[in-house]
């Protein structure tokens, strides 16, 4: 009586925790050190387990929701199955496999449909039967994946990330009725130049329970924010800071009454990319430009391209372009959308599209027809503009005669690559042999992984190697179309850029690299340094060079 509001106070800040503060990924800049990727401050929901009731929790979690869906808010959902009608969200050629893991995981192997594991959630969450079908299935997913992020009195949850004032400020009005939930400040990424290099930067995320799986040893968190893809990936374990942490006293209600910050957060290191930021808007502004130009007033389906900018004596990517693109921080807002664009603005073309390179080849031929001394620098053909040494069975033209009925007449291989002349390298070609066309392709980077730290596709060279893999046969008129780069043959962006570097370069050819070096914060100490690294090497004589020049 005497003392009762000072043991009250008391009473009420009774339950005291320890709470990570999340350290500030690491930035990425250019070469020059223009930031690409930087950090700010962001707004988080999070839960606090309070009240271990199931219907107050679900309570507190469907106003969470309509509050999220009223402002286009995402919230975490990691349950794979849909809403009504239910059915498992797994994809791909093992799904099977993927469900009866699933199930065999979350010890569901007695439940053989959908609509029967939600109901079981229904009774295992004690939903109530005043919500709609679809509100239910939500609070199971949230709730779903609470359980999966191990959600207790220690471990509070992260319900959404980066949210708006305007979702924080609803948050704080109604927070008489969300038990438990706070909104708190924690750093999120930013991209200075938007949607640029969105492809090479790739994007962070909140951990997935499998990567936790696999990273908790190294002292990952179930809410900590992890590279997804690209060099945010890549650059995971240099990037990731060192998490401080601090003593949060709260009431039996849930409000915080009291922080004290134990070991602030430390960020450790940044990483500098080979990239050039303005080289990169140039490029990006010129390719999008090509685009529209290509599509022109006849409405051509020209929609997408790719651009390298490659450093020829080291390769260095300065710059790598694939059009249409996407803000990183639209991929969870807008996923669907993306996901479904008829353009697919998620593939990168400069390093997984793999494309006819046409007459880009024709140096290639000239190359092996020269080393090989299938001809001289000063050598002069007659393009006959119909090609008829397998005739009448086929008989080729240049593009020259087809369009005008003209030749190119008498002209040497540095002509011929001026002019592309097909019938030049159909005669050059045929004589050269594609089993000597394929060895060349394979020394110069056609058909090999360019050594780049991103995931990539290796291409095709066309020849009989390839068309064996299909149980297919290789015709001598192949050989023709194979010179100049046609056929089978299939080659990315990249690959080309690496090429061209490689004949300038006299041979030798360096693996593409985006990654310079990465840095410590405090004294600018070089922690990982990717040095210039040859990966092969093909003579080609100076008489050469200069003709393919």
């Amino acid at each position: 009586i005497v003392n009762g509001d000072e043991y009250k106070e008391m009473a009420e800040n009774r339950l005291v925790r320890a709470c990570t503060i999340k350290a500030p990924r690491g930035e990425i800049t250019d070469r020059y050190g223009v930031p690409l990727v930087t950090n700010s401050m962001g707004y988080y929901i999070i839960i606090h387990s309070v009240d271990k009731r199931n219907t107050t929790l679900n309570e507190t979690i469907s106003s969470l929701i309509d509050i999220c869906e009223a402002d286009e808010v995402k919230y975490f959902d990691e349950f794979p199955i849909s809403k009504a009608p239910y059915a498992f969200t797994f994809d791909g050629e093992e799904k099977d496999e993927k469900i009866s893991e699933w199930k065999k995981a979350n010890d569901l192997k007695k439940f053989e449909t959908p609509e029967e594991i939600i109901n079981y959630y229904f009774d295992e969450y004690d939903i109530s039967e005043h919500y709609s079908p679809e509100r239910a299935r939500d609070i199971v997913a949230v709730r779903y994946t609470m359980e999966a992020k191990n959600f207790s009195v220690m471990n509070p949850y992260t319900f959404a990330n980066d949210i708006e004032m305007d979702t924080v400020q609803k948050i704080k009005e109604r927070s008489f009725q969300l038990k438990g939930v706070s909104v708190e400040i924690e750093p999120v990424r930013e991209y200075p130049f938007g949607s640029m290099a969105a492809h090479i930067l790739g994007r962070t995320d909140i951990i997935y329970k499998e990567e936790y799986d696999k990273l908790k040893e190294q002292g990952y968190g179930m809410n900590d924010i992890i590279g997804k893809d690209g060099l945010e990936k890549v650059l995971e374990k240099y990037l990731k800071g060192k998490d401080g942490y601090k003593r949060v006293e709260q009431t039996k209600t849930g409000t915080v009454s009291q922080t004290v910050t134990v070991k602030e957060a430390e960020t450790e290191n940044y990483a500098v990319l080979t990239i050039d930021a303005g080289l990169q808007q140039v490029a990006e502004k010129a390719l999008a430009q090509s685009i529209v130009d290509t599509r022109g007033d006849k409405g051509y389906d020209c929609f997408s391209g790719a651009a390298v900018a490659v450093e020829i004596s080291t390769g260095d990517v300065l710059s790598m372009v694939s059009l249409p693109d996407y803000h990183p921080d639209d991929y969870t807002r807008r996923y669907n959308e993306l996901f479904n664009d008829p353009h697919n603005p998620f593939f990168n073309r400069a390093l997984d599209g793999a494309y006819t390179p046409g007459s880009t080849f024709k140096p290639l031929t000239a190359i092996a027809a020269l080393e090989e001394g299938i001809i001289k620098p000063t050598e002069k053909l007659e393009d006959k503009g119909v090609y008829k040494y397998y005739a009448p069975s086929y008989q080729p033209t240049c593009l020259i005669w087809k369009n005008t009925g003209e030749t190119h007449g008498m002209i040497n291989v540095s002509e011929a690559i001026g002019v592309s002349c097909n019938y030049f390298f159909y005669d050059v070609g045929r004589r050269l042999t594609i089993d000597t066309l394929e060895k060349y392709a394979h020394r110069f980077g056609l058909g090999e992984k360019t050594g780049i730290e991103l995931s990539e596709s290796q291409g095709i060279v066309a020849g009989p190697t390839y068309r064996e893999k299909l149980d297919m046969q290789w015709y001598p008129g192949d050989t023709l179309q194979a010179a100049i780069g046609q056929s089978d043959n299939m080659y990315t962006p990249a690959q080309l850029a690496s090429y061209v570097s490689t004949i300038l370069n006299k041979g030798n050819r360096y693996a593409l690299r985006l990654v310079k070096e990465v840095r410590r914060y405090k004294n600018g100490e070089i922690v990982y340094k990717n040095e210039p690294k040859g990966i092969s090497q093909t003579e080609i004589s100076d008489s050469t060079l200069e003709a393919v020049k």
